[in-house]
């Protein structure tokens, strides 16, 4: 379908802009967005239904989600008003962007990293740097402080482990940054519970950290995120955020998940084991290199072309992320770590099984 044309008054910045596109193959194991490959068990999903029968769904829900902060609270030890609650740590990125998008502004990130920090920076009208990554996709920190030297305030974005190259930057290079003046750093843990490492016990003033339950949790459908960092954040993301941004059904299954962390944590056991046996089987191969990885997905580049080696996949059902472009990426292709039905699939439509 052709996309319609845009309406004369739309932002001249904005016209290139591309909707974020999801290609849905029919018929596809899907391996192309890191989602959890475990569905909730049937009890909780049974448990959860009767949460929503009962919640009155004529109300509004609770526009400060208290208790699915409180939850979160007690487990991170931190104060409930240390935490915002996002429709998906995508709308806390925006929110922190609209709250400090001025003239003279910028967002920073490293290069390649998560589209969303450049997207939202694009939209909220602010500057935005890259910052290209080394060759080993380490944090280039020098260029990263080039990045933030100007005269106004600098937002950076760190997504750690970092998506799509998979690896954690140096822990003392990003706590740098975020003793710089005029300089927030949040660190996005979207898939903390994979790499086991985290800044929560390094908050500062201009530390910032993002969370999600779309990985670990497998709450991807639901899109629940979550900020930790000074009530002074919490209450600035209070002031752009819509009303009820949060949905009553989100934040009863969020509480839920996060009190039953027992229950990630084997199914992060599990992907963690997978992940181990395909990096074996691809690194094993003369068509891959595979980069270390502490997420739950596994970058490759594919030595005989990165193109082919997605449409192969994507011909024997298995769709990857295809991040093949001139540059760092080239040929590079991106696999979630499925289940072991899935891997299994995934390794024989890319002849390594």
């Amino acid at each position: 379908m052709n996309a319609a044309p845009l309406p004369k008054a739309m932002r001249d910045d904005l016209r290139g802009l591309r909707p974020y596109h999801v290609e849905k193959p029919p018929g596809a194991v899907r391996l192309d967005a890191n989602e959890s490959p475990f569905d909730l068990p049937p009890t909780l999903k049974a448990e959860l239904a009767q949460a929503l029968m009962d919640a009155p769904l004529n109300r509004y829900p609770d526009g400060q989600a208290l208790e699915l902060k409180r939850a979160l609270a007690e487990s991170l030890n931190v104060d409930a008003a240390q935490i915002a609650v996002g429709n998906g740590s995508d709308e806390l990125i925006a929110a922190l962007i609209t709250a400090l998008a001025r003239s003279g502004m910028r967002v920073v990130s490293p290069t390649p990293s998560f589209s969303m920090y450049r997207i939202s920076a694009q939209v909220a009208g602010a500057e935005y740097v890259g910052v290209p990554l080394l060759d080993n996709f380490e944090l280039d920190e020098e260029a990263a402080h080039a990045a933030v030297s100007h005269d106004g305030w600098s937002l950076v974005f760190l997504s750690y482990p970092n998506n799509p190259t998979g690896n954690c930057w140096d822990r003392e290079a990003i706590l740098r940054l975020a003793e710089r003046e005029r300089t927030i750093v949040a660190a996005d843990e979207a898939y903390a519970e994979f790499s086991g490492k985290t800044f929560l016990d390094s908050l500062s003033p201009n530390l910032l950290i993002l969370r999600t339950f779309s990985k670990a949790f497998g709450l991807a459908a639901l899109r629940v995120g979550f900020m930790v960092g000074g009530a002074e954040w919490v209450e600035c993301i209070d002031r752009v955020r819509l009303p009820y941004n949060v949905n009553a059904f989100s934040q009863l299954a969020a509480a839920a998940l996060w009190r039953r962390r027992g229950y990630a944590a084997s199914r992060v056991e599990a992907i963690l084991h997978e992940r181990g046996r395909v990096f074996k089987a691809l690194e094993a191969s003369p068509l891959y290199e595979p980069f270390p990885t502490e997420a739950n997905f596994i970058l490759f580049r594919a030595l005989k072309g990165g193109q082919a080696a997605f449409e192969q996949a994507l011909e024997r059902g298995v769709l990857l992320r295809n991040l093949n472009k001139p540059g760092p990426l080239q040929d590079c292709l991106r696999a979630t770590i499925g289940s072991p039905a899935e891997n299994r699939l995934l390794m024989e439509a890319l002849d390594i099984a």
